[in-house]
């Protein structure tokens, strides 16, 4: 049956797209479905960008030459279907945390949505979205223990949302009210929460790197020092 609407999906876009095309100056398209590694291409990216060049999946992380390749490879886990390429890669998640993200990836694009109209509206000044990038934000997230700080921007609203931070109190910062945990002292979007260990988000891009190396030297410094308290006592 899925073989069947792909096919017929297919057939109906790509009519349309010869039917737009008798048009003056409406470009004619195509409609790809591929299965492996070496059919699947970012056709129309690439055609246009990177002209002959075309971007190599890879299953590795490594630091690569653009001497040795000129087109950075796209990492990728699954494969179009899904599943693992690498069966080391199976974290083989308990079916109520897999859900959890789930659920947290859903809501985080709803919530998007209802904030991004308000801002278009004008009801609130300023806001950016997390469309595409749900996964990596909640899935990095979940990697780590609930005390880990983190420093997150403008789009990891994912990471603060998976750990419990109530929908009211995001509307509360957007908008900017007496509810807000900053007392409405912050652009929307700035979150930050002591309680489930997010530092506020600054709007000056990466000062999260410096602050970040900071926070892990001070731990690392007050671990010793803690260990050697309790050696001397």
């Amino acid at each position: 049956m899925l073989a069947k609407f792909r096919r017929y999906f297919i057939q109906t876009c790509t009519q349309l797209s010869s039917m737009l095309a008798l048009r003056e100056n409406v470009p004619s398209f195509s409609f790809r479905y591929c299965n492996t590694k070496s059919d699947f291409r970012i056709y129309e990216f690439t055609d246009k960008y990177l002209s002959h060049r075309k971007a190599e999946f890879t299953e590795k992380l490594e630091i690569i030459s653009s001497a040795q390749q000129p087109t950075i490879p796209i990492y990728r886990v699954t494969n179009s279907e899904g599943q693992f390429i690498d069966p080391n890669y199976d974290l083989d998640l308990t079916e109520e945390m897999a859900l959890k993200m789930y659920q947290n990836m859903v809501t985080l694009y709803q919530m998007d949505k209802i904030l991004y109209d308000s801002q278009r509206q004008g009801r609130i000044s300023f806001y950016l979205t997390n469309t595409g990038e749900e996964a990596a934000q909640i899935g990095s997230t979940a990697g780590l223990n609930d005390t880990d700080l983190i420093y997150g921007q403008y789009r990891e609203t994912g990471s603060l949302l998976y750990r419990g931070f109530p929908l009211e109190n995001f509307m509360h910062q957007c908008y900017g009210n007496a509810k807000d945990i900053g007392g409405g002292k912050q652009m929307p979007i700035h979150y930050g929460s002591s309680e489930h260990h997010f530092v506020t988000i600054s709007s000056t891009l990466a000062t999260q790197l410096p602050q970040a190396v900071g926070s892990a030297y001070a731990f690392k410094r007050f671990n010793k020092m803690l260990r050697y308290s309790k050696f001397i006592n």
